[in-house]
């Protein structure tokens, strides 16, 4: 897979979990959550099934945040 292809998929599955009503950590691909975490510090967050959830409002912040401000970090598209 070319990595103009992977990079196209790795932001998808981020649209596709804006979906959801509550995100864990967890689910974000492992790439995005040094960025997400370093978004959420201060964040009150909650607990579901002893995993961090993310409610859906400030998950749907942070993908605005990414889409016009972009990443915090250096992400490595191929991990």
């Amino acid at each position: 897979m070319n990595e103009l292809s992977l990079i196209s998929e790795s932001l998808a599955s981020l649209q596709i979990l804006a979906r959801k009503e509550v995100i864990f950590l967890e689910d974000l691909p492992k790439q995005f959550r040094r960025d997400m975490q370093s978004y959420i510090v201060g964040e009150t967050l909650s607990l579901r099934d002893g995993k961090m959830a993310i409610g859906r409002n400030l998950y749907m912040r942070w993908l605005l945040k990414i889409n016009t401000k972009g990443f915090d970090y250096e992400i490595d598209w191929k991990e």
